[in-house]
């Protein structure tokens, strides 16, 4: 084995796997990957107004996703936001089933 990665070594079978990366600057800002199964992704923009986590959703890739599948990562991203919030991380990575 090589040890390089393929991108679909990104998506999991069940769940997703969530990456938040921290925009330069003095604000916190990150750019958030939400990695679902069939090679699916979720773009997204965090950053906080008034202590509130504010996340702007971009189009999922490549094709489209479900309501209640958007919902539950819109939920989990959210939920992570408040780790990032008390810890503020340049890089977080969390799998959620």
């Amino acid at each position: 084995m090589d040890g390089a990665a393929s991108s679909q070594d990104l998506h999991p079978k069940t769940g997703g796997r969530f990456v938040f990366t921290r925009e330069p600057g003095e604000q916190l800002n990150y750019r958030v990957t939400a990695y679902l199964p069939q090679g699916r992704e979720v773009q997204a923009e965090l950053s906080w107004c008034e202590g509130q986590a504010v996340l702007e959703l971009g189009p999922a890739t490549p094709e489209p996703i479900g309501d209640e599948l958007l919902s539950w990562v819109r939920e989990h991203m959210l939920k992570l936001a408040r780790v990032l919030r008390r810890t503020p991380k340049q890089r977080l990575v969390r799998w959620r089933g």
